[in-house]
């Protein structure tokens, strides 16, 4: 079944359009409708474009949530279509951008927690800090996408796999169930983290071993590049995509209970995906769920809106 990415306005463009640059993303062939601000017969061109896509079971839906005007309209048709919505929403930094586009986010978000299962929240703050903080835009757009595409490659059917080897992806329907409520959608922090497994002594000679897995360092790194500023470390539930080089997975030294350990010392419910790569790397990403109300930003956001 295929994924549907709808990219709106600048923001949701440009995080979709780093997404793509991943050729694992492009290899699964996704559904990609990409539009700027629109309205009237625009947003009715979308709609009838969405009614003739065929064999989607989810959606993500990318977007600014400061200045977006149709993006609850589009989730209320994906809904009316019955899609399961990731929406990743770019919350505005409040110490950079005008009020105006602050109160829009809150807004914005309470029109669509109707229509979407799950807010991945991308948010400026975390650079807002930053001299010329527009300049890191690129970098920042890049690090959002690295994560998403771990967690499509972590909820993709592994191919031919060794029965000796331990690896496991997750359905997508299980992340939904880990980034929602039944009452209402998660929020959600994204954090990653990665490092090489070879020096370059191991790309110009491939018979070079790899060095052991350091995971606890790979996760306590992971939690200092949350994608929410001062995001909590107790969350609901949390979902952990860790990959590595295959030769970890054939010799089982991947100590997973180590990672649930860790993740459950973070949130009260955790869930795990290992999946193999090509490449000289290990990368863990974690999502953390919490309420609305557990999120700082969020009460700030909506607190200036009073």
């Amino acid at each position: 079944m295929k994924h549907l990415f709808i990219g709106i306005g600048n923001a949701g463009g440009a995080i979709l359009d780093a997404l793509l640059e991943y050729k694992e993303v492009r290899r699964a062939r996704p559904i990609v409708l990409k539009q700027g601000e629109a309205r009237g017969d625009k947003v009715d061109k979308i709609e009838a474009t969405l009614k003739n896509v065929k064999g989607v079971g989810f959606t993500f839906l990318f977007s600014g949530l400061g200045n977006s005007n149709i993006t609850p309209r589009i989730a209320e048709m994906l809904t009316g279509l019955n899609k399961k919505i990731f929406l990743v929403g770019v919350l505005p930094a409040n110490r950079r951008e005008k009020r105006e586009e602050i109160i829009n986010a809150y807004y914005s978000m309470e029109k669509l927690k109707e229509h979407v299962n799950s807010f991945i929240i991308a948010d400026n703050q975390r650079i807002a800090h930053l001299p010329n903080f527009e300049d890191y835009y690129p970098r920042y757009n890049k690090y959002i996408a690295s994560c998403l595409a771990d967690v499509l490659t972590g909820t993709s059917r592994p191919g031919s796999i060794s029965r000796s080897e331990k690896q496991s992806s997750m359905p997508m329907d299980e992340v939904v169930t880990a980034l929602s409520f039944e009452d209402g959608p998660g929020y959600v922090a994204l954090s990653r983290a990665s490092e090489l497994t070879k020096g370059l002594w191991g790309y110009i000679f491939p018979f070079l071993e790899h060095k052991p897995l350091d995971l606890r360092t790979l996760l306590r790194v992971s939690l200092e590049k949350f994608s929410v500023s001062d995001a909590p470390i107790g969350s609901e539930k949390s979902v952990s995509f860790l990959q590595v080089p295959k030769y970890y997975t054939i010799s089982k030294r991947v100590d997973r209970e180590q990672i649930e350990e860790f993740m459950l010392s973070h949130s009260k419910e955790c869930h795990l995906a290992v999946s193999s790569t090509k490449r000289n790397i290990a990368a863990i990403t974690n999502l953390f769920t919490y309420t609305f109300d557990q999120l700082e930003r969020l009460r700030e956001i909506r607190g200036g809106c009073v």
